[in-house]
C-alpha cells in the first residue's frame, strides 16, 4: 500500500504544481490584456458634484491611455455605503472599480453598528488620488470674520448660534470642533450638501463645515465667508485664510481624501497598472486645473500608502466620535 500511495501522490503533486504555474504565467498575460471591455467606475456620489466631476475627469483620462470605455456610474446614498456595498460584493475582475472617501473607509465603521462591507478586508486599494481640506464657513452677511469671533459670540450666548451638518460624518467633525473651542451650538441637520450650503448663504444657518471643494464657486459673489481651513498647511488658492491649527484647534488638521479601489481579490498585476495610470493622472493638467479650481491638492499615494493612511484615519474618526458622543447607528 505505501507504494501505491507514492505513485498517486507524485503525480499529483506534479500537477498542482503546473496548475500554479500555468496561473503564475496567466496573471500578467491577463493584466497586459486588461481592460478587454468596459470599465465601470462606481461614485459614492450623485451627478454634478465636485467628485463625480473628478471621477469622469479620472474616468476619461483612463479611457485615453488604455484604449478602452471607462463609464461611470453614480450609486449616491446611505452616506456611501450604497456604492461602498456593491462594489465590494462585485467580481474581482478589475472592471467594477470604487471612487471613494475617507467617510466610507474610516468614518463609517464607528458610525454603524452593522456596516455590510469592511474596508480592511473587502477592498484592494489601488491610489490614494486626492486630499480635500474642510473649510469653516459662516454666511457673506455674518459679523464673524474670524475663528475667534465665532467662539466668542458662542460663548456669549451658549445655545444660540446653529450649524448645519449634511451627514453624520460631518456632524462628528463639527462636534470635534465645538468640543476643542468649548462651545455650545445647535445642529441643523441637511439631507443634502447643496441644501446646506443655500442655508448658510442665506444665512439661516451661522457656520458649518464642509470641502472646501463645494464652497469655492460660491466664494467670488461674496456670499460665503471662510475662516479657516483643516490640513497642515494654507492653501495657495485661499492664501489669506488660516488653518485651524494656527488659530489653536491643533485637534481639527482632519482632511478627508478621494481614493481609487478595487474589490478584494483582484490579481495584483491588474491592481498595480491600474495604480500606475492613477497616479500619473494626479500629476495631468486637466487634474491639476480641477485642484486649483476647487482648492483640493494631490498628494497621490499608493495602495499600500493608502492603506496605511486608512488606519491611522480610523484611530482619528474612532476618538472623535467618542468626543461627540455619537453612538453608532
Amino acid at each position: 500500500m505505501p507504494i501505491l500511495k507514492n505513485r498517486l501522490v507524485r503525480p499529483l503533486a506534479t500537477l498542482a504544481t503546473t496548475l500554479v504555474a500555468m496561473l503564475a504565467a496567466a496573471a500578467p498575460a491577463a493584466a497586459q490584456n486588461y481592460p478587454e471591455r468596459p470599465v465601470k467606475i462606481v461614485s459614492v456620489t450623485s451627478a454634478g458634484t465636485g467628485i463625480d466631476d473628478y471621477t469622469r475627469l479620472l474616468a476619461k483620462f483612463m479611457s485615453q491611455k488604455l484604449g478602452q470605455s471607462f463609464v461611470v456610474e453614480n450609486r449616491p446614498g446611505a452616506n456611501m455605503i450604497i456604492a461602498s456595498d456593491y462594489v465590494a460584493k462585485s467580481a474581482p475582475d478589475g472592471y467594477t472599480l470604487l471612487l471613494s472617501g475617507s467617510g466610507a473607509m474610516a468614518a463609517n465603521p464607528f458610525l454603524y453598528r452593522k456596516l455590510p462591507y469592511d474596508p480592511m478586508k473587502d477592498f484592494a486599494p489601488i491610489a490614494r488620488l486626492s486630499v480635500l481640506p474642510v473649510a469653516l464657513i459662516v454666511p457673506g452677511s455674518s459679523p464673524y470674520h474670524t475663528v475667534n469671533d465665532l467662539i466668542a459670540a458662542a460663548k456669549a450666548k451658549p445655545g444660540k448660534l446653529n450649524f448645519g451638518t449634511s451627514s453624520t460624518g460631518y456632524r462628528t467633525i463639527i462636534s470635534a470642533f465645538n468640543e476643542a473651542a468649548r462651545i455650545e451650538t445647535v445642529s441643523v441637520p441637511y439631507k443634502a450638501a447643496n441644501m446646506l450650503l443655500t442655508d448658510v448663504m442665506a444665512g439661516v444657518v451661522d457656520y458649518s463645515l464642509v470641502e472646501v471643494s463645494a464652497v469655492t464657486p460660491h466664494l467670488q459673489g461674496g456670499k460665503l465667508r471662510v475662516l479657516a481651513i483643516t490640513g497642515p498647511a494654507r492653501l495657495p488658492q485661499l492664501k489669506d485664510v488660516p488653518t485651524l491649527a494656527e488659530v489653536g484647534l491643533a485637534r481639527n488638521a482632519l482632511t478627508t481624501w478621494v481614493g481609487l479601489f478595487a474589490p478584494a481579490g483582484t490579481p495584483p498585476a491588474i491592481v498595480d497598472k491600474l495604480a500606475k495610470l492613477a497616479l500619473e493622472f494626479t500629476t495631468s493638467p486637466e487634474a491639476v486645473a480641477h485642484y486649483q479650481a476647487r482648492g483640493s491638492a494631490a498628494y497621490g499615494a499608493s495602495g499600500a500608502e493608502l492603506r496605511k493612511g486608512i488606519i491611522a484615519d480610523q484611530q482619528v474618526w474612532k476618538q472623535m466620535i467618542s468626543l461627540a458622543g455619537i453612538e453608532p447607528e
